[in-house]
């Protein structure tokens, strides 16, 4: 079931001429998700049958795929998840980088967010939206600034998130069943706190940044590269810093992936950092770096 899909969903790119988008567990759970609907996928009256081989392997009502979803689900938490935090110490940097700066900063994660939780809270005070009481999560949370050196917003969920009463709370161990969204759709339809973070998100990146840098991203989200694709374009003076090996792969032509994925017209606007996030984060990532790359609007006199 699993090699099927996966070969599906790279030879539908290959139509498209898109020979390097990235396959990961992200894009095979919406495929499941939206195969899963059948009778009720808004395209299902436009098809008209489902693919042989798909019948095959699905098995009696589907349930071979509800199985892998199931599956992929039990497994995040191993994925995703840490026995110690030890090797994660070089998000460290994050912490020296808030003394540094001295104001409110805001981290926005798809992965890894319990290191950054967990290594940086230890020191720094992060604001993640939840009451301390109850455990459950409120917008206004973030609307006082005081004290907080992060605001952490978790686009994707998080392995210690859990919906009860209708309402998402945060546990003091790894769920079962965590609260975790994939694709667009889930984004713009699905209950705060999802919406609030894209929107958030968007905010940010129009009014306020200066400079976006991103550590290990794949461009694999389509609504967070269409926020970062209009921001980028509307503001000349917007940087992009992208933190990704190379591991021997031609510098331009990643970058012009990279641009092709945001439709980004000024390539200048792209700073590619060919390093590992340990690497980055401990050697490279401090205010003097982010210093040098700012960048003042192109229409301003004598800039």
């Amino acid at each position: 079931m699993y090699y099927y899909l996966k070969s599906s969903i790279n030879y539908s790119d290959g139509i498209l001429g898109k020979f390097n988008e990235p396959f990961n567990v992200e894009r095979l759970l919406i495929v499941i998700t939206e195969i899963e609907k059948r009778e009720s996928n808004i395209m299902y009256p436009f098809i008209g049958t489902w693919n042989i081989r798909l019948l095959d392997l699905a098995g009696n009502n589907f349930e071979n795929l509800k199985n892998l979803h199931k599956l992929i689900r039990k497994q995040l938490n191993e994925w995703v998840g840490l026995r110690s935090y030890d090797k994660a110490t070089y998000f460290e940097s994050f912490s020296s980088l808030s003394t540094d700066i001295g104001t409110l900063m805001k981290v926005f994660t798809l992965n890894y967010d319990m290191c950054f939780e967990n290594i940086v809270g230890k020191d720094k005070v992060i604001e993640l939206g939840f009451t301390k009481e109850a455990n459950e999560w409120h917008q206004s949370n973030f609307e006082n600034n005081s004290g907080a050196h992060y605001h952490l917003f978790k686009l994707h969920g998080s392995i210690d998130w859990y919906i009860e009463n209708d309402k998402l709370h945060k546990s003091d161990k790894i769920e079962a069943n965590p609260e975790l969204i994939f694709g667009i759709q889930h984004k713009m339809t699905s209950v705060d706190p999802y919406f609030y973070y894209s929107s958030v998100l968007r905010n940010s990146c129009f009014a306020d940044a200066k400079i976006i840098t991103v550590i290990g991203y794949s461009y694999a989200d389509e609504y967070v590269n269409v926020i970062l694709s209009q921001a980028l374009n509307s503001k000349s003076e917007l940087r992009l810093i992208n933190v990704a090996p190379l591991f021997g792969r031609d510098l331009e032509a990643e970058k012009d992936i990279i641009c092709a994925n945001l439709n980004l017209r000024n390539k200048n606007q792209l700073v590619y950092v060919d390093k590992t996030a340990k690497e980055f984060l401990t050697g490279v990532m401090n205010k003097e770096f982010f210093e040098r790359n700012l960048a003042e609007p192109e229409d301003v006199p004598f800039s």
